[in-house]
């Protein structure tokens, strides 16, 4: 019984406390998911970049 009494409190307590979530609005997600891959795709080029530069640089020193 005393477990019973557990799980209904946690119950009521988790619904009480997902009612205070504030969920963002889709406009938000959406400019918050663009930057993301603008981010994402930006660090990709870079440091695609900078391997290919080293690559070179590698093959430029050790072919001499």
């Amino acid at each position: 019984m005393e477990k019973m009494m557990f799980i209904i409190n946690y119950s009521k307590k988790v619904k009480k406390e997902s009612n205070r979530i504030k969920w963002l609005s889709f406009t938000q997600i959406a400019k918050e998911t663009t930057a993301v891959l603008l981010a994402s795709i930006f660090f990709a080029l870079f440091l695609s970049g900078v391997n290919w530069l080293l690559q070179q640089s590698f093959i430029h020193v050790l072919w001499r």
